[in-house]
């Protein structure tokens, strides 16, 4: 069963849930995520964008840590959706637990994604349910089709969660 941070009030109607932990799960150290995550960065903004290993674009998205309270970054692919909203996949390579950035949209769902043309908007995320997380399943089937295999290598609920752009405050 998913949990929803219901520690920020201001959410609204807009919301991400994180599902429960796995049993099992591929091998995603911290430690060398974090060490890894911090050079992907740095050659995301030299060569103006990066792709992951299926050849889908990828995103920086900056949010802030739901417990350090700190900015942080993660590189993660993405799929379009339409103007102004983007799919990314909470898959964390098919790890049994959640990528921490999940944990830190659940808190605080305004955020901030860099593209690789230096382009900076502001967006809140949710996570999709119901038939709009079936239908982008199918989608990522042909788009992503790495995200789909990554399904299978845990028994955790893998969360798609949309980030739409807002006006800036």
């Amino acid at each position: 069963m998913a949990t929803r941070d219901e520690s920020n009030p201001e959410v609204g109607s807009t919301s991400v849930n994180v599902p429960r932990e796995g049993t099992r799960g591929a091998p995603f150290p911290r430690l060398l995520a974090r060490l890894g995550n911090r050079m992907v960065i740095g050659q995301f903004r030299r060569k103006g964008g990066a792709r992951t290993q299926g050849g889908i674009d990828a995103l920086v998205l900056e949010s802030i840590g739901a417990k350090s309270g700190q900015v942080r970054r993660a590189v993660l692919g993405y799929v379009e959706e339409g103007p102004d909203s983007y799919l990314v996949i909470a898959s964390a390579i098919g790890a049994a637990r959640n990528p921490a950035w999940l944990h830190n949209l659940a808190k605080s769902p305004d955020a901030t994604v860099e593209f690789g043309d230096g382009r900076r908007v502001d967006v809140r995320a949710e996570t999709l349910e119901g038939p709009e997380l079936a239908q982008a399943w199918q989608r990522l089937a042909d788009d992503a089709p790495e995200y789909v295999k990554y399904r299978s290598k845990t028994d955790r609920e893998i969360a798609i969660v949309r980030l739409r752009a807002r006006e800036r405050s």
